[in-house]
């Protein structure tokens, strides 16, 4: 009976140190847990900030291509050098691009980390936050394609020297062209006006089906990251 008293206290013993060292690796994960959520957070609210920005950049270029389409068709209206060459400026001097902060992301996808997070709803939130950012960068790069496509009508048919010396911010400073104003002609090209307009669709699906909703989707990362760290 003593030696089985014995066994029954080593059992004991070793459940206990079990569960207390269990206690302590949960602990630890905790306070992993809470110290990645908080940089998530930062992280997340930051990146709300730049895809705002990246949105009025892109409605900004998108307004920049209705003002020229006003001016496209067979026969030119009487068009103001400086003011259509600003309208080229704010239609395909930017492009469209969400440029997110992903320290703190790549570091709990690529690492392991994600199965610290304890709440099985945000983790799979936070996973899924990845196929939408790659949807997002694809449509992108397909806009900046006829973006640059459609620019390209102007630099075949035009001045770019005399652009950079009318427009307001050319960046550098040059002496006036010798040559002839620019006259616009590639605005009577059908497939100028074409191309003008599939990029204004393209733009404005860029924002209206990927752009607000991954702002939707880090809105409600953000809310849920809150409830987590409270």
């Amino acid at each position: 009976m003593y030696a089985f008293g014995e066994i029954v206290l080593v059992v004991i013993g070793i459940l206990i140190a079990l569960q207390i060292n269990n206690w302590n690796e949960e602990q630890k994960n905790k306070a992993i847990e809470h110290q990645l959520l908080i940089s998530l957070l930062q992280e997340f609210e930051t990146n709300l900030t730049i895809l705002t920005k990246t949105i009025e950049t892109n409605t900004a270029i998108i307004e920049g291509s209705l003002e020229i389409g006003k001016f496209t068709g067979p026969s030119l209206p009487i068009i103001s050098e400086k003011e259509m060459s600003q309208n080229m400026v704010d239609a395909f001097k930017y492009v469209s691009r969400y440029v997110p902060n992903k320290g703190t992301y790549d570091e709990i996808n690529n690492s392991g980390k994600l199965s610290i997070i304890s709440n099985p709803s945000l983790r799979k939130a936070i996973s899924e936050l990845q196929s939408q950012l790659e949807l997002v960068k694809n449509q992108e790069n397909s806009v900046i394609k006829i973006q640059n496509y459609t620019h390209q009508f102007f630099l075949n048919n035009g001045n770019f020297r005399r652009h950079l010396d009318i427009i307001e911010d050319a960046l550098i400073d040059v002496d006036p062209s010798k040559f002839p104003n620019n006259d616009f002609i590639f605005l009577e090209k059908p497939e100028f006006e074409t191309n003008l307009y599939l990029f204004i669709v393209m733009s404005t699906n860029l924002n209206t089906n990927f752009y607000l909703p991954l702002e939707e989707q880090t809105n409600l990362l953000i809310k849920q990251i809150r409830q987590n760290i409270e």
